[in-house]
């Protein structure tokens, strides 16, 4: 395995920078990798390999900083710079242009494109780029629709999940949360912004005003103005002692392991890692059928879909797991089996680096 530089200066905390961390933190016991990340930040907090700073991903502060990383890729013998944030690959591509190593560029791509980019500057930034990854099929089809690289340059490597020990304690998180252990409980794990989609669910609890739900709103607020529409809108419906927001917490799982059912309403999800590890965690998963989430969620089967943007498809979807354990022990068992085969923690690695020893 070669010497990697894992370059992310994200300041924020979404799946994206779980994933970083959980990157660097598994090469960091296996081979030679360091970081360069954002001082402060939830990165910066959570990997143990040696870490290089940028105080900001600007023009300004990457030229300052340029001359001691590149006698940092010297010293060092770095083979292969890993980029996760699209903001970062104008450095990663200046430090292997004013580098006299081979080096390579792994773009692992994990959010969704919203445009062509086959300007005169995407094309010199893609050039550069020696391989590109996407988390799923439907994130391939966008980058060969959108990014000046050739179909060669661009494999799919799908996530991997950590095993849950399933050790959280019921009573004494329901207590922590201050809510009712007898409600069929809900959870939303994901930042607070419009496209993703909480008021959705809170416009599906007023429509199953009558049924013994809760929910909980868990993650860090982006937009504060879509908060308050929320809570006018949870106070409006009278549903204030049913919902509950939670601010960002470092392991949500330990809240998917003891809640009855995790719902995605983002518009359009990438991947839907929330998914993904509540099927780790045995808790039953509602997701909107678009993005990447149908390739996880095989509607009925493993889990359900429901329509985009509509609160009455996820009302009658949520209803339906209300109403039948039945139903709910089935998607849970076939859950289990499909993400431990497709979304396996150590495999995913090793795809990594069967995907390395064949293309770079």
């Amino acid at each position: 395995m070669k010497n990697i530089l894992a370059i992310c200066t994200s300041p924020d905390r979404g799946g994206l920078e779980l994933y970083f961390v959980s990157f660097v933190n598994f090469f960091s016991q296996h081979n030679s990798i360091f970081t360069v990340c954002s001082s402060n930040s939830f990165i910066s907090s959570k990997i143990s390999s040696p870490l290089l700073y940028l105080r900001k991903n600007k023009i300004i502060y990457v030229l300052i900083k340029i001359k001691s990383l590149l006698n940092f890729i010297k010293e060092n013998n770095i083979d292969l710079i890993h980029v996760s944030w699209t903001k970062d690959l104008f450095l990663a591509v200046l430090l292997k242009k004013l580098s006299r190593r081979n080096i390579k560029i792994i773009y692992y791509r994990q959010m969704k494109i919203t445009r062509r980019k086959h300007d005169i500057y995407h094309k010199f930034i893609y050039m550069n780029i020696d391989l590109v990854m996407t988390i799923t099929n439907n994130l391939r089809k966008e980058c060969l629709e959108c990014l000046p690289v050739s179909s060669d340059k661009i494999k799919i490597l799908k996530y991997g999940i950590k095993e849950s020990d399933k050790t959280a304690d019921k009573s004494k998180i329901y207590h922590k949360l201050s809510i009712d252990e007898n409600k069929f409980t809900i959870g939303v794990f994901s930042r607070i912004e419009e496209q993703k989609g909480q008021h959705l669910v809170v416009e599906a609890l007023n429509l199953l005003y009558n049924k013994n739900i809760q929910l909980l709103i868990v993650g860090h607020c982006m937009d504060e103005d879509y908060k308050k529409n929320l809570i006018d809108a949870i106070t409006r419906y009278k549903l204030d002692q049913k919902i509950f927001f939670v601010p960002f917490v470092d392991n949500p799982r330990d809240i998917m392991e003891v809640i009855d059912l995790v719902v995605l309403p983002t518009y359009e999800e990438t991947f839907g890692l929330v998914v993904a590890e509540s099927m780790m965690c045995s808790t039953p998963v509602i997701g909107s059928n678009s993005g990447g989430v149908p390739e996880i969620i095989n509607d009925n089967v493993n889990g359900l879909l429901f329509k985009s943007r509509s609160s009455s498809s996820l009302a009658e979807k949520i209803y339906s797991i209300v109403e039948s354990k039945e139903l709910s022990d089935m998607l849970i068992k076939n859950a289990e089996v499909f993400i431990r085969k497709e979304y396996d923690y150590d495999k995913h690695f090793i795809n990594f680096k069967n995907i390395l020893k064949e293309h770079i």
